[in-house]
């Protein structure tokens, strides 16, 4: 007999998040970022400032999970592979005596994929899939200098799984703990992701830190349900690391 301590289907996990810091018009950023804690394992972001004031931002995330459980010689395998994309476009503006204060804030929209699937070889092998639309909002302030910039950004984030699809989950008992999905469900609940990121090092190359937390709050139960690890608490804080590069920076 095989024995979880919980249900673990998971159909979403948070991007880490972008925090872009344009100043002038031609900057492009790009960084790459490795989720320690709490979202995706890889994230991939750029931006580009339009013009004085106005910037569009893209990022990627690829988030892949393998894990094996064995009970009486018997391993099960899990599966997880989630895939998302954002575009989104916002307003920024220095201020201070330096210009090293910045304001900015973003909107934009994602789409994501997700598929999590059991491989046992004595039981039914059930898989849970979905699709999802993120809607998003983000204003944020930051210091920024030549070899350090400090930013904190608040998003608050709306997800939509659609396209829900439970092939054999209703029959794999030691997974499916209280029939929490079903075939062609949708789910629905929004965050709030309050983020501090720190960027050190070069005019142009820097190390990236950032610390942040995922606060559910709109239908916050249907949020741990699709993201069930968060029960633990501690994924609900989000820990990456990674670097930035900046092209086009004008000479001073």
């Amino acid at each position: 007999m095989m024995i979880l301590i919980t249900g673990c289907v998971t159909l979403y996990k948070p991007n880490a998040i972008y925090s872009p810091l344009l100043k002038e018009k031609g900057d492009l950023n790009t960084s790459a970022l490795l989720g320690i804690s709490g979202c995706g394992l890889f994230n991939v972001q750029a931006a580009y400032a339009i013009s004085d004031h106005a910037g569009v931002i893209i990022d990627g995330m690829n988030h892949n999970r393998r894990t094996n459980r064995t009970s009486s010689s018997v391993t099960t395998v899990e599966k997880l592979h989630i895939f998302s994309g954002e575009v989104g476009t916002g307003y920024f503006t220095t201020f201070g005596d330096k210009k090293n204060g910045l304001f900015q804030c973003y909107g934009g929209i994602g789409y994501g994929m997700s598929r999590d699937r059991i491989y046992d070889p004595n039981q039914p092998n059930p898989v849970v899939s979905a699709k999802y639309y993120t809607f998003f909002i983000q204003p944020g302030i930051a210091y920024t200098s030549k070899n350090l910039d400090v930013a904190f950004d608040l998003r608050a984030n709306s997800v939509s799984l659609f396209n829900i699809h439970a092939y054999l989950y209703d029959q794999f008992e030691w997974w499916n703990t209280d029939l929490q999905f079903y075939s062609d469900t949708t789910l629905y609940f929004m965050n709030l992701e309050p983020t501090l990121t720190i960027k050190a090092g070069g005019d142009k190359l820097k190390g990236v830190l950032q610390f942040g937390a995922t606060l559910p709050t709109i239908n916050s139960d249907t949020y741990f349900k699709v993201n069930s690890s968060s029960l633990l608490m501690a994924p609900l804080l989000k820990f990456t690391l990674g670097i930035q590069y900046t092209f086009g920076k004008k000479e001073k």
